[in-house]
């Protein structure tokens, strides 16, 4: 069983996020707020076992900055909100990646480990 910070958090913001499944304005800042939550958690874990998470903290973490980027730059609200699902489904991709993860490769003495 892990009994684990991270993974107690990445499952609550994935519940956060799965609530704000639809675009409007508000959602899209609160999404982004929540994936910068993401990367501090994934940051964290990158510094207990690098060659796990290190794919999912460099490249991944660079798609969800550009998916969140495109929305910025769309034109209408049908462009918005078609950009504003592939990252809302990417974040929860990875969210679900992270978590798979920590259960499946993490050693129970890390997953308990506490990074400052």
């Amino acid at each position: 069983m892990e009994d684990n910070l991270s993974l107690e958090n990445l499952e609550n913001l994935h519940t956060s996020v799965e609530a704000i499944r639809l675009y409007n304005d508000d959602n899209y800042k609160r999404l982004d707020n929540l994936m910068q939550e993401y990367w501090i958690i994934l940051k964290d874990l990158h510094k207990i076992a690098p060659a796990i998470f290190n794919n999912l903290a460099t490249n991944g973490i660079t798609d969800l900055i550009n998916r969140s980027n495109l929305i910025g730059r769309a034109i209408d609200s049908l462009e918005k909100s078609e950009r504003y699902k592939d990252y809302w489904d990417y974040l929860m991709h990875m969210i679900k990646i992270t978590i798979d993860y920590i259960k499946n490769y993490l050693p129970e003495s890390l997953v308990s480990t506490n990074v400052d």
